[in-house]
């Protein structure tokens, strides 16, 4: 392939001092790193301003990418700068107070990229540099190497040929600048990126394919080794994967307002190349937007789609083996007129997202819920024609109607999240085949590192850290959980108590955390950043779940947070739900004790206040456990096997 960058005899002088350049010449090909050395005032940052068209040499010639750049005017200069160069200098130069992806989104807002393409390709350019987790974060959270890299993502964010850096490292220290010029080479490396780099630091500049010394404006080369790439061409980093399948997941609501369980499912269909394309039956949630970071935009019904929802249920789809009003005739509605009218709009929003999936070549949904996103899934599949899916989770047995028979009858699979659930779902559809019905438990959303130091306790006598995490709602049970405090502190047992989590019954708990006397016993931490979280499992010393059964049958099926305290070696004290034990083994992996009974959950505590050997064992057990039962090592494979064998199995 020919240079990207050609320079000839490059001459540059400022009035009344000597000249900076004298003749420099320079080639620099496809995906070559090349560093720039010299001492101080030697002209380097002048030569790469030169390069970058920022200034205009004395004299002598430049081409980039085929282009004689001398002969453009400003306007042209500047466009083609924007179109083909990316810049990183010294400091980061992020707005303090914007988020990662609005630092990240500014070059793509400038060059007026629609919306939906801007989310796609921030999150690509962030995972380029490994930060697409802080997309929400605000830039003056993030320390020095990160914003470095946010700012390495925002120079990359337009796709350009060629970066150009101005001591990009030079006031970062050595481990994180090791970590941006690993970046700085898988851009070259891979994507071809040509880049220019002025730096001081020789260990830097190990790190580059060609070597120069800039000495009395005399450019030297040290040394030249072309990459691979620079004969072969790169790839469009930016650019998203071939998928291996065109599915479509379809949510109540995504992000969750709650727990993340559907997103970490997302990721997962999206690593194995199943999935092209996020739908939401509603808007944002009353807890506002929970963070998420697939390159792939949400696009949502809610009461904005509300006239297309209903309007399609007039509409017929060209081409549809069915109209809808044939389906809504087929399909059993729920009791009562709250359950038409709820029908209504389940089957509307099925004619829409026909429409939408019409639009972006869908070939498979799957619908991450039983009730309203099954219903939509079911319409919007059967009036393509193409396979779906959907997911049972324990809450939804509640809702079990007739629908149900119709919807698990014409779906390629139905997937269950707990051994009860998939029982449950086995005695109420007695003629759906079991090689149908599938048992994936929820993946783990949050795990320890391979490396992670565990610190040592401080010494001295220390209370015991209790940490309880999820919805505040009635289910969970935690009103019992703040009794058993109660008794605990009446025993004279030093126990301390972080409950994480918003929800409604917020304010009823602190009142009753108030009347028991537990205020400074007792920590309410509302919605915590997901990441955040690993900070609190480290920090504690058990967790406790005393999730219960209420009178309507509502329950929890396996909390994820459970899980994540469990893959993180903390000893576990859990009520008897069949969901969490079948996790949570009593005298192995933890303890249980019955729904509803704060002096068990008292006396569990105790026990292990006074035992850190045996936390200790039970931590080591449940960290066993929840990879045993939840298959950490084949969770990915699993779930995305399920979906191709059986989008093939339909095709035949």
């Amino acid at each position: 392939m020919p240079p990207v960058i050609i320079a000839r005899n490059l001459y540059k002088c400022y009035a009344g001092f000597s000249p900076v350049l004298r003749g420099v010449n320079i080639e620099v090909e496809p995906g070559e790193l090349v560093a720039i050395m010299g001492p101080s005032g030697c002209g380097k940052s002048t030569m790469l301003h030169v390069l970058g068209m920022l200034h205009a040499p004395d004299s002598g010639s430049l081409e980039i990418l085929g282009t004689d750049v001398l002969t453009l005017n400003r306007e042209q200069t500047a466009a083609f700068r924007r179109g083909n160069m990316g810049f990183v200098m010294q400091a980061s130069n992020l707005f303090d107070h914007s988020t990662v992806f609005e630092n990240v989104e500014f070059p793509l807002i400038y060059e007026r990229v629609p919306p939906a393409e801007r989310w796609e390709r921030v999150i690509r350019a962030l995972e380029l540099v490994r930060l697409s987790a802080r997309v929400h974060y605000r830039s003056n959270r993030l320390s020095g190497g990160e914003q470095q890299r946010v700012a390495i993502a925002r120079a990359m964010v337009n796709n350009p040929r060629i970066l150009l850096a101005d001591e990009p490292t030079g006031a970062l220290d050595a481990r994180t600048s090791r970590v941006v010029m690993d970046n700085f080479r898988t851009l070259c490396h891979s994507g071809g990126v040509a880049m220019i780099m002025v730096t001081h630091d020789p260990k830097m500049a190990e790190f580059c394919d060609s070597v120069y010394t800039l000495d009395d404006g005399i450019l030297n080369c040290r040394k030249r080794e072309l990459p691979e790439v620079a004969r072969q061409g790169g790839r469009n980093l930016l650019a998203a994967p071939e998928p291996v399948l065109r599915g479509a997941l379809v949510a109540d609501a995504f992000p969750e307002a709650s727990g993340c369980d559907v997103m970490e499912e997302a990721h997962r269909i999206h690593a194995g190349g199943l999935l092209s394309r996020i739908y939401a039956l509603r808007g944002q949630s009353l807890f506002g937007d929970t963070q998420y970071a697939l390159p792939l935009p949400v696009r949502r019904i809610g009461k904005a789609h509300a006239l297309q929802v209903f309007g399609g249920l007039f509409r017929h789809i060209k081409g549809a083996p069915h109209t809808v009003w044939q389906l809504w005739r087929v399909l059993p509605s729920p009791p009562g007129v709250f359950g038409v009218v709820r029908k209504l709009w389940d089957v509307g929003c099925g004619a829409l997202l026909a429409r939408w999936c019409l639009e972006e070549h869908i070939q498979f949904l799957y619908a991450a819920g039983a009730r309203d996103p099954a219903t939509a899934v079911w319409v919007a599949a059967r009036l393509l024609n193409i396979p779906f899916a959907f997911a049972v989770r324990q809450d939804d047995l509640r809702h079990f109607g007739n629908d149900w028979v119709r919807k698990a009858a014409d779906a390629v699979f139905v997937r269950c999240d707990t051994r009860e659930a998939y029982e449950e779902l086995r005695r109420r559809l007695p003629s759906l085949p079991r090689e149908r019905l599938a048992l994936l438990y929820p993946p783990l959303t949050l795990t320890p590192p391979e490396d992670d130091a565990v610190m040592p306790p401080p010494p001295g006598p220390q209370p015991l850290h209790v940490l309880a995490a999820g919805t505040l709602c009635r289910r969970k049970g935690y009103d019992v959980l703040l009794r058993a405090c109660a008794l605990l502190r009446d025993r004279k047992v030093d126990v301390d108590l972080t409950i994480a989590g918003a929800g409604p019954l917020l304010r009823r708990l602190r009142w009753q955390a108030f009347r028991l006397g537990l205020r400074k016993q007792v920590k309410f931490l509302r919605q915590v950043p997901h990441d955040s979280m690993a900070n609190l499992y480290k920090a504690s010393d058990v967790f406790v779940a005393p999730g219960i059964t209420r009178r309507s049958g509502e329950s929890d099926g396996l909390p994820s947070a459970l899980a994540e305290a469990m893959a993180f070696a903390l000893p576990v004290v859990a009520t008897d739900l069949p969901g969490q034990l079948e996790v949570v083994e009593d005298g192995r992996s933890g303890l249980v004790t019955p729904q509803g009974d704060a002096v068990a959950l008292a006396d569990a505590l105790e026990r292990l206040a006074g035992a850190p050997e045996e936390r200790e064992r039970l931590g080591k057990g449940a960290w066993r456990r929840v990879r045993e039962v939840l298959d950490v090592e084949h969770a990915e494979e699993r779930l995305t096997d399920l979906f191709y064998k059986a989008f093939k199995a339909e095709r035949r």
